[in-house]
This record gives structure tokens, sequence and C-alpha cells, in this order.
């Protein structure tokens, strides 16, 4: 279930593997939704990787452009 991919994908991210968790969300058998890519935006910015997080943000709100936590995310 798209659940235990976002759990995978916390689990790269809080060992700081940011481009394996990439990775892992476009190669998952189907599309990943906003909480995947907000939690891997979520780990790019514990590790300072800004390129990275707003490709993050940029998935997560085409998914869903109400989102305010990835813009609040985005702005610190």
């Amino acid at each position: 279930t798209v659940e235990h991919y976002n759990c995978m994908v916390d689990l790269f991210g809080r060992a700081g593997r940011l481009n394996e968790a990439e990775d892992f969300i476009n190669k998952m058998p189907f599309q990943a939704d906003a909480v995947t890519w907000m939690t891997l935006l979520g780990s790019c910015r514990v590790y300072g990787s800004f390129e990275q997080g707003k490709r993050a943000a940029e998935n997560a709100l085409q998914l869903n452009p109400q989102l305010a936590s990835a813009y609040v995310v985005l702005s610190n």
C-alpha cells in the first residue's frame, strides 16, 4: 500500500539517504501521493537539501495545491 511506501521513504529520509528516497518514490508501482512527497520534503529540510526539497514541494503541490504545509516548510 502507499502507506508502506511512505514508511520506506521516511526511513530513507531519516537515514539521510535522500537520493535513494527520491529514486524509491520515482520507481513506485503507483503514483506517489502528497504525503509521500511531504515526507521527503521534511527530510530535505532536516538535511539542508534545498534543490531536492524544492522538487518534493512542487510534486506535493501538483497533487494538492491547497496543501498549506508545503508552503510553510518551503518558507522555513
